[in-house]
């Protein structure tokens, strides 16, 4: 499975957000391209601890939902997200587009430099991650965006 964590994976993902530009339309969601950018961000901020968000975790999402989203599937189209990542409610407003996408390639390299012995934030509804389980979902969750934007 792909992972952030991967150097090539990660150079790569650095790639198609250099591809980014102000006018993409998103194929499916509501989000505009700097909403997106900043969600993302946002996202790998909550896995490093940066950016509390608060748990909705139960026994159902922290087993079997987790195991289905990390290890078997694509990210859902429209999935839900919490409100602390979401543009709309409580996640980061979009600044200049330039901005939005300088912080989205800091964030990756920070969350791709940190330690192996890192103490990873709990995920909002899977509960306790790995770093492997982070690698693996930070990698679908961006993946995921860029597809949207067609890149």
């Amino acid at each position: 499975m792909s992972t952030i964590f991967d150097n090539t994976v990660a150079d790569a993902l650095r790639s198609r957000i250099v591809n980014l530009t102000p006018d993409l339309s998103a194929q499916w969601g509501k989000m505009n391209v700097n909403q997106m950018m900043c969600h993302v961000t946002d996202g790998f901020q909550m896995a490093t601890g940066e950016r509390p968000i608060a748990d909705r975790i139960n026994l159902l999402t922290r087993t079997l939902l987790k195991f289905v989203v990390v290890k078997l599937i694509k990210m859902p189209k429209d999935a839900p997200t919490a409100p602390g990542l979401d543009q709309m409610k409580e996640g980061t407003k979009p600044g200049e587009f330039e901005d939005n996408r300088r912080d989205l390639i800091d964030a990756l390299d920070r969350i791709s430099d940190l330690p192996d012995d890192h103490v990873w934030a709990a995920h909002p509804v899977f509960g306790k991650m790995s770093q492997k389980d982070w690698g693996v979902l930070g990698y679908k969750h961006i993946d995921h965006h860029l597809r949207q934007f067609g890149v």
